[in-house]
């Protein structure tokens, strides 16, 4: 069973995913092996010595050129979100691109990783999922334009250098700067003269104006320059080429830790620019790496984690920071995220100071304060805690209780161990300000549940592999020259630092390896079948709600996930890979966020993608702290029954199709649920005629259909011509009294007088005011209410087109039309799912889930109805 469990595990995860989580590790591995090559000859108190020969005045202004460069990176946002002609608050914009660059520069993956904090920043701002991904991309294009003109300079003005640096011919270095130069110059070409999107298949693709272009080009040079400066700066020995020659090679270092997917490039970068220099350079070098990793890559991730949680947990910080409410609802869907990653990065630092040996001055100190066994054993506590805060920063993500609980713990009790196994004070001050920052963040982790099976995917089992062999190779480097046997491996001494290392590595090692099988081990709970009869705890949840579409849980074709506490349910179907939620999660406001997650967690435990459909504004905040991005996908009809008269003029049709009723000798009545079966019989009748004119067959999951024990669930609204009905539609109540009802199932019989819906609606909407409730429901119209000018978003776009020219999918154009008789308000209703370039086929899951499947057939009807009905023109 428990090789089964793992197999069918396994089978679960994106292979593409898997593929990439491997080459990662490969990568990491690759690059172990050059850097062992490289530094043969080097010595650890050689870099330890480089160290402390980085002229003071070298560090400061190397801060003050990082600080230039991520107001680089930040500004990158800023003109994509010009590019695609979009304007949000500068402030915001630029803390969004600075948190973004900070996250991924550390973690990789930077498109995943960066372009998660965007989803989530730039949703709550408003901006639909197509801008977001434009300017996910956008703010990466300058990268390469900066990077192709540093090469195109240095190539073409130092081109001996570049060849002798990097061991090949003049001609292949000035080849690379030429075809660098034309690439700039194509691209400037396109946006002076073309300066409008292009389009491909119908996707409006913007192109830069040329002052945007030219911004993008100088900006990002000036950030290669300076970033490449900020590390010149640091390295106390003579390079055998100049200051051009190295900006080129940091350009190529840096391309090639971001291709890697290794968190922060880690030992990619070091072994590019080590092959670089000869022997008696590599260790200055690799101490000025060193420093710059941390100015560079740690201080401005843990002022980003400062910036974000100040801003969005603390009283009087919109104020200070000159925010609005949606840019605070920004800082509190990005906050976990950047809290982990700071978490991720402080275990990764504990699992490095496992392979570090004692400096020699904090050794002699140790052995005169702290007893042997308790510096061992707070050797193996830092290691370990260290590979805890690296594996819990994933819980911190999904803003887990007992994930925060056990951080704060473990931050508490690393500081104390780095402290009494070798005096670590920069170690400590490190961990205390991240446990200063992840102690403010509090109230940012209140999920109750623990660590799902589908928690860990393959990038984060990559992320953690890659550390642990790179922390693995910087221990064998640093102790090359000691004796490796069985027995000196449990000898406990003083100068022991070696053997302490190998413990501690064994010991993650075996942890790590236990974890990861455990995790593979842990149950995955099944999707289930559709649930029916509906369990007394959801019948109870449902009058929690102020939504009377939750009631469509009650047709019985979804699946149902209840939290264990019964505080929220989802109801959900699975299409493909699509999971998708009808609505939010119905419950109380605590047991909806912790279903939501569930939910999420459920899904992607099985490979898929967990999607909401037709959710209300009020619930994105919610769907956004999930990280999913959220776009609009049509609006809801609502008519407020406090403004509904039929005396007033805008309601006269209604009030003409209620005279014309009377005098046809109709009536309407509303049935209790208590009467409705007997009524079955001749309900049935009606709809079968109803059915009988039109293509296709009986929606589902969104949409009622004509079932029994369904429609036993509801008031039914009647219309009579005489004593036979002749329409009828089953009534929605919001659970809480009062607030909303609605109509799902509509049915009438062909030969129902004219104007008979508009005669049930009329009276239906009198009567629900009568009752007291606020608002009459019309349902929606999926794909109205989209913007429709040439700059508007690309998902807009094909929203208006389908909505103009879709009648053989669906009469999108006529049932807003016909809703908007009753001068409803209209509300946007949204779809929620993973960021990226899903929607397209999510969208086409959830139209065939309400279609259910029959979306072929349904046009193949309505071709052939239009075929018999140019045949009966030409007789």
């Amino acid at each position: 069973m428990t090789g089964l469990s793992i197999l069918s595990r396994l089978k679960a995860v994106d292979p593409r995913q898997v593929a990439v989580a491997v080459l990662t590790v490969a990568i990491a591995g690759v690059a172990v092996w050059i850097l062992r090559d490289q530094l043969e000859e080097v010595h650890v108190s050689e870099i330890r010595a480089a160290v402390y020969a980085v002229p003071p005045a070298a560090v400061p202004l190397s801060l003050l050129l990082v600080a230039a460069a991520y107001l680089c990176l930040a500004s990158y946002d800023w003109m994509a979100l010009r590019v695609i002609r979009r304007h949000l608050p500068t402030a915001q914009v630029l803390l969004t691109g600075f948190t973004s660059y900070a996250f991924s520069n550390n973690l990789g993956f930077a498109l995943l990783t960066g372009g998660s904090i965007r989803y989530r920043a730039y949703s709550a701002l408003g901006l639909p999922i197509s801008d977001i991904a434009l300017i996910t991309v956008y703010s990466h294009v300058p990268f390469f334009l900066g990077a192709g003109g540093v090469l195109a300079i240095a190539g073409l003005a130092r081109p001996d250098e570049l060849a002798a640096a990097i061991g090949v011919s003049r001609h292949l270095v000035e080849t690379v700067g030429i075809l660098s130069a034309a690439a700039i110059t194509i691209y400037l070409a396109l946006a002076w003269w073309w300066g409008k999107p292009v389009t491909l298949w119908r996707f409006a693709i913007p192109v830069p104006r040329l002052p945007i272009a030219l911004a993008q080009l100088a900006i990002a040079t000036i950030d290669v320059f300076i970033t490449s400066a900020a590390l010149y700066l640091l390295i106390p020995v003579d390079l055998p080429y100049g200051f051009l020659a190295f900006a080129a090679l940091t350009v190529a270092a840096f391309a090639a830790g971001v291709a890697s997917h290794v968190p922060g490039g880690l030992g990619v970068i070091e072994a590019v620019l080590l092959l670089s220099v000869p022997n008696e350079s590599k260790a200055g070098l690799l101490a000025a790496l060193l420093l710059f990793r941390i100015l560079y890559y740690l201080l401005p991730l843990a002022i980003s984690g400062g910036l974000v949680v100040f801003g969005a947990v603390r009283s009087g910080a919109s104020r200070l920071l000159r925010i609005g409410e949606a840019s605070g609802l920004a800082l509190r869907s990005i906050a976990p995220t950047v809290l982990a990653a700071g978490t991720f990065l402080a275990g990764a630092v504990l699992v490095f100071s496992a392979a570090a040996p004692v400096p020699a001055d904090r050794a002699w100190l140790l052995r005169h304060v702290v007893p042997l066994p308790l510096a061992e054993l707070s050797h193996l506590t830092a290691s370990i805690a260290g590979l805890v805060l690296i594996l819990v920063s994933r819980g911190l993500a999904r803003r887990l209780a007992i994930a925060w609980r056990m951080a704060v713990a473990m931050l508490a009790v690393a500081i104390v161990a780095v402290l009494l196994k070798g005096f670590a004070w920069e170690e400590a001050i490190l961990l205390a300000v991240a446990l200063a920052v992840l102690a403010a963040a509090k109230p940012a982790f209140r999920r109750p549940s623990g660590f799902a099976a589908g928690s860990y995917t393959p990038a984060w089992v990559a992320a953690i592999g890659a550390i642990l062999v790179i922390a693995a190779w910087f221990g064998f480097f640093s102790y090359r020259h000691q004796d490796y046997g069985a027995e000196a491996t449990w000898a406990f001494a003083w100068d022991g630092d070696a053997p302490r290392f190998l413990r501690a590595m064994a010991l993650l090692a075996a942890a790590a390896l236990l974890f990861l099988v455990w995790r593979l081990l842990t149950p995955t709970t099944p999707p289930g079948s559709p649930v029916s009869p509906v369990t007394p705890a959801v019948r109870r949840l449902i009058a929690l709600s102020d939504d009377p579409g939750v009631n469509a849980v009650l047709l019985g074709d979804k699946r149902i996930l209840l939290t264990p506490d019964e505080q929220a349910f989802v109801m959900y179907q699975v299409r493909g890979r699509s999971w998708i939620a009808l609505g939010a999660p119905v419950g109380t406001p605590d047991g909806r966020m912790e279903a939501a997650w569930q939910f999420r967690e459920l899904v992607e435990s099985c490979a898929g993608l967990p999607v909401f459909y037709s959710v209300r504004p009020d619930d994105i905040p919610m769907l956004l702290d999930l990280g999913l991005t959220v776009t609009k996908y049509g609006e809801e009809a609502r008519v407020r029954l406090a403004d509904f008269s039929l005396d007033q003029p805008r309601y006269r049709d209604f009030r003409h199709a209620v005279r014309r009723a009377a005098r046809a000798g109709a009536s309407f009545e509303i049935v209790p649920r208590d009467a409705v079966p007997a009524l079955l019989p001749e309900l049935r009748e009606v709809s079968d005629e109803w059915l009988a004119n039109k293509p296709g067959a009986e929606k589902g999951f969104s949409l009622g259909r004509f079932d029994e024990h369904y429609l036993r669930e509801f008031d039914i609204a009647l219309v009579r011509a005489g004593s036979r009905i002749v329409a009828f539609a089953n009534i929605w109540r919001s659970g809480i009294a009062g607030v909303e009802l609605s109509v799902d199932l509509m049915r009438h019989r062909r030969s129902s007088p004219y104007g008979t819906m508009d005669y049930l609606f009329a009276e239906l909407m009198l009567a629900a005011k009568a009752e007291g409730y606020q608002w009459f429901g019309l349902g929606m119209a999926p794909l109205a209410g989209f913007e429709q000018h040439r700059l508007a978003p690309t998902w807009h776009k094909v929203g208006n087109f389908i909505f103009t020219h879709g009648a053989s999918l669906y009469n999108f154009t006529g049932l807003r039309a016909y809703k908007d008789k009753f001068h409803p308000i209209w509300t946007p209703r949204y779809i929620a799912l993973p960021g990226g370039f899903a929607l397209p086929h999510v969208l086409l899951d959830c139209a065939l889930l309400i279609s259910r499947g029959h979306i072929g057939a349904a046009q193949r009807a309505r071709r052939a109805e239009r075929s018999n009905a140019t045949e009966e023109q030409g007789q």
